[in-house]
């Protein structure tokens, strides 16, 4: 458990380069990340309000909300051991860099993650979904 706390710190110190702190704040485009977020993570997510869940969860009001808790989600068992953070701009990026590291094992860990120059646009559109 205490490599996975090391690997986790990493990766955000790493995701945290060049982002905002507060998901509310993210520096990208929302309008850009729609567009990002439809072609990256549509397919397996849903982001609208009551909308259902899909290979992963639906991700209305993800920021600022505990990890695990999307209704009616079914997360895997390595995710729930893991999860004991807040999704906020650091985590949302770090887990859309790469969840395999964040979390190895985790039903997200096929996704091979987002380009950097694309990031601050997703999170802002992420994050503006609330």
């Amino acid at each position: 458990m205490q490599l996975f706390a090391v690997a986790r710190r990493l990766v955000l110190a790493a995701a945290a380069v060049g982002i905002a702190i507060d998901p509310a704040c993210a520096a990208g485009d929302p309008v850009k990340g729609a567009v990002i977020f439809s072609r990256e993570c549509a397919l397996c997510h849903t982001i609208g309000k009551g909308e259902p869940n899909r290979f992963g969860p639906n991700l209305f009001g993800i920021a600022g909300r505990k990890a695990g808790t999307a209704p009616g989600y079914k997360y895997s068992p390595e995710f729930l051991a893991a999860a004991s953070w807040t999704w906020g701009a650091d985590e949302i990026a770090s887990f859309v860099i790469a969840p395999n590291l964040m979390i190895p094992g985790n039903r997200m860990s096929v996704f091979q993650g987002i380009a950097d120059s694309q990031l601050d646009d997703l999170i802002a559109y992420v994050a503006s979904q609330k």
